[in-house]
């Protein structure tokens, strides 16, 4: 997965679980898990927080994560539209590498390792 993936990803996740008011981030954890069937790790969390905060779409207060009137404004670009979730996680993705989000980090998921973009699975 792409950082611009993983980005995407736990945004959506926090857009949706923080839509209305602050969420923890076991809710955001347990949103990402249902968008992508898979658990996001502390480090996935932390760095899509931390890039999404100095965007201006998220803060954090405390334990609490909420969006900004910004994130809220970026999420509904894609949320509004019509589509599956794999779409709009897709239209998140593809605003995210337009914000210049560096994609040269490919996870091998057989062995965690780090590949060239571009490189194709055997």
């Amino acid at each position: 997965m792409t950082e611009a993936q993983t980005y995407a990803w736990i945004f959506y996740a926090a857009s949706a679980a923080a839509a209305n008011q602050p969420a923890k981030r076991r809710e955001i954890e347990a949103v990402a898990d249902g968008i992508n069937h898979a658990v996001p790790t502390h480090k996935e969390m932390e760095a899509s927080f931390a890039w999404a905060e100095s965007k201006g779409l998220l803060q954090r207060d405390g334990k609490m994560i909420q969006l900004t009137d910004e994130g809220r404004k970026f999420s509904s670009q894609f949320t509004e539209k019509p589509g599956s979730t794999m779409k709009t996680w897709a239209r998140i993705t593809a605003a995210i590498e337009g914000m210049g989000v560096d994609n040269t980090t490919n996870l091998d998921c057989r062995t965690m390792k780090a590949e060239q973009a571009g490189a194709q699975n055997p």
